[in-house]
């Protein structure tokens, strides 16, 4: 062999090497979203997980558990939330719980009147949430005494039931296009509440009553009942304090009369809203389910709420 083609050589080797070295070198992409099954009451239960960038394993952080709605699924609900870029944002893990189906890709909760396989089978989705909450902090540092409960419809309304029925667990709540599916019972403390729905909803109406496009047809309590009752759990004067009109939207405040403990309330009525996550995408549009609002976001208006909320004495089951 040449010496040249020697030198040749030795230089593509050099320079394979060093590639190789330099790769080794530079950070790897973390791995953000992650899913897990559980065991409960003889089924086999999931969640998915997004972390977020800021996530390092080390430091605990606050949680949101979004729970879909009525023959929806985990998968579709975090695409039409958006939420998991809220969560990279704000570091917060998001989490998607999974609820129960006959077959196929269309779950329900058990929320008490509502909705459909989760209720004919009386499926034990408080037990579940149970099960979840005990397993997250073995699988990442999360941060107990904030975790924060939301969802669409039918997932709203088994955030409000396990609210009701594991407030030591619970640190605030926030429901979308939601009502309240259970009568109790009443949650031992005082539970910081977001409502966010559309004046237009045709499947949870706001004044209440059977939706004309409701997936499940039960007579709905009306938006202004359910704040009412939540002003009873949190000491609120049912008189909103503070009130703002704009364009797009109704804001009523509610809070506990001065020198009472309690927790505050806060119910954003949108004037064109429909069945729909604010802010995030349509992925119903041909069902019927009204306007999507793109100019309100609701994660930034509920985690902006959220966050000022920590459980001093966060409980278990």
């Amino acid at each position: 062999m040449s010496k040249s083609l020697f030198l040749l050589g030795l230089i593509v080797v050099s320079f394979i090497a060093f590639r190789s070295y330099l790769r080794a070198q530079s950070p790897r992409a973390k791995q953000s979203d992650f899913s897990h099954s559980l065991n409960h009451d003889g089924r086999t239960r999931t969640y998915e997980v997004h972390l977020p960038s800021q996530y390092d394993a080390k430091t605990p952080l606050p949680v949101v558990v979004n729970l879909h709605g009525g023959g929806g699924n985990a998968t579709a609900h975090r695409k039409q939330t958006q939420m998991d870029a809220c969560a990279d944002k704000n570091g917060f893990l998001v989490v998607y719980p999974e609820g129960t189906s006959g077959g196929g890709r269309f779950y329900t909760w058990n929320a008490g009147l509502c909705c459909a396989y989760a209720v004919k089978w009386k499926i034990d989705d408080v037990g579940f949430l149970d099960k979840l909450l005990d397993d997250l902090p073995k699988q990442y540092a999360v941060d107990t005494r904030r975790i924060y409960l939301t969802g669409m419809s039918n997932g709203s309304m088994m955030a409000y039931r396990y609210a009701c029925e594991r407030p030591q667990r619970v640190t605030a709540l926030c429901g979308v296009a939601t009502t309240l599916g259970v009568d109790g019972p009443m949650p031992t403390r005082p539970v910081p509440l977001m409502h966010i729905h559309g004046l237009l909803d045709p499947n949870a109406p706001f004044a209440g009553g059977v939706g004309p496009n409701a997936f499940s047809k039960i007579n709905h309590r009306a938006v202004k009942d359910v704040i009412s009752w939540w002003c009873g759990v949190n000491h609120c004067a049912v008189k909103p304090s503070l009130t703002e009109d704009q364009p797009d939207f109704l804001h009523e405040h509610f809070s506990p009369p001065e020198g009472q403990t309690g927790a505050p309330i806060e119910l954003y009525m949108l004037r064109e809203g429909g069945h729909t996550w604010p802010g995030g995408i349509d992925v119903t549009p041909r069902l019927g389910t009204g306007k999507l609002i793109t100019n309100f976001d609701a994660n930034t208006r509920m985690w902006n709420f959220f966050k000022q909320f920590t459980l001093d004495q966060p409980g278990s089951m």
